[in-house]
């Protein structure tokens, strides 16, 4: 997440000279206890972020940058002197513009599902009169090309109460650009963007970025007896997704359904694959081993890979048949939003080895094409005696 602070002078959104005596300005070092400057703390009890919305349309595309705005209403007694807005923008999103009176960096991840997240502390002088509402200058952020969605935390008050003094940075740094600004309202707030309560809110951003979950078959081989692998696999790309849609971890995105060929017995089952039905076709679940414990919230990557090896014994030759491996959903069904369904299903098909270790049907094939190589020379020789014997006649 990240967090910014705006300010202005007594015409809000207008910067004034810091004055002795009236609250230091400067940006929270790490660990730091001290609050910022209010009246008191219970003044600034009386922010309510009232307002916060995504400018253009619902749905940004890669490499864009959209707009973000906030704004909040004071109810305190007394007037502020100084105002914190505290944002986090997930993985997948970062801040297109740096301004000069935040600090920026990413989160040091507490979990290892929490990646890239970027935050902002930022603080400045601004008079706030009780009873005000203001609106802070839009934020510009930059939508990246691995995120299917993401959200923009933020909150306004006091910065040490929210607790960004004690998190840990990564490349902590001052922006380089304009300050940051916020002005007195002017107008109604949307009704998509109101907040009727707190100092804090989120805003969920989806983002066009296609994922796609592929399968991968396996053609073993072998003779009768024999010991074979099917090395059956599932692959992700794209835009990161969730893995699974309830804490109860009862509702996946996808699970990965595998059909083996008759004509074989299974004698060891991958770890994360179950059998789920015995009959003609031994039909297997098996799942990608991701899991939240209702704070985490695993997720597919661009690059995720995971392993089915199966270890099957050929009993018998001639009732192999072809099997599968496919994608579907939790409830057997194929998976929406997949940018190529195509590559869902894949064949696991098996082929018999003769003594000199060829497959069958390869042997088969070889045989027919040499079979076919004598059929085409012996017409060809008929031929040119035709051709001969009526020469002579004539």
């Amino acid at each position: 997440m990240t967090a910014a602070v705006l300010g202005g002078g007594l015409l809000l959104g207008v910067p004034v000279t810091h004055q002795p005596g009236q609250g230091d300005a400067g940006l929270l070092p790490a660990g730091s206890s001290r609050v910022l400057r209010a009246e008191s703390a219970e003044d600034e009890e009386g922010l309510t972020l009232d307002r916060l919305e995504q400018d253009g349309g619902e749905l940004v595309f890669k490499g864009s940058t959209f707009h973000v705005r906030g704004g909040f209403t004071y109810r305190g007694e007394r007037a502020l002197r100084q105002v914190a807005v505290s944002m986090k923008v997930s993985e997948g999103i970062s801040f297109a513009t740096e301004y000069s009176d935040c600090e920026y960096g990413t989160q040091e991840p507490f979990s290892s599902e929490l990646q890239g997240v970027r935050q902002a502390v930022c603080l400045i002088d601004a008079r706030v009169e009780p009873g005000e509402s203001v609106d802070l200058a839009p934020i510009p952020l930059k939508a990246g090309s691995l995120a299917k969605s993401g959200d923009v935390d933020m909150a306004v008050g006091e910065a040490e109460k929210r607790g960004w003094s004690d998190l840990k940075w990564r490349d902590r740094h001052r922006g380089r650009g304009e300050e940051l600004t916020l002005a007195r309202r002017t107008g109604s707030v949307p009704p998509a963007a109101r907040r009727t309560s707190g100092a804090y809110g989120i805003l969920f951003v989806s983002m066009d970025n296609p994922w796609d979950l592929e399968v991968r078959g396996a053609v073993p081989k072998g003779r009768k007896g024999e010991t074979v692998t099917a090395d059956l696999a599932l692959d992700f790309h794209g835009a990161n997704v969730r893995a699974q849609h309830s804490t109860e971890n009862d509702d996946p995105l996808a699970n990965v359904e595998v059909r083996l060929p008759k004509g074989v017995t299974v004698l060891s089952t991958p770890k994360k694959c179950s059998l789920t039905y015995l009959k003609a076709v031994n039909i297997y679940t098996c799942n990608y081993g991701l899991y939240t414990d209702g704070f985490d919230e695993p997720l597919l990557r661009d690059g995720f890979h995971i392993a089915y090896p199966f270890k099957l014994r050929i009993d018998d030759p001639s009732k192999l048949t072809g099997g599968s491996i496919r994608v579907v959903d939790a409830e057997k069904r194929p998976l929406r939003g997949d940018a190529d369904p195509k590559n869902n299903t894949a064949p696991i098909t098996t082929g018999t080895a003769d003594d000199s270790g060829a497959t069958t049907w390869t042997v088969a094939a070889s045989a027919a094409a040499v079979a076919l190589t004598g059929l085409l020379a012996a017409t060809l020789i008929r031929t040119r005696r035709t051709r001969r014997a009526r020469r002579r006649t004539d």
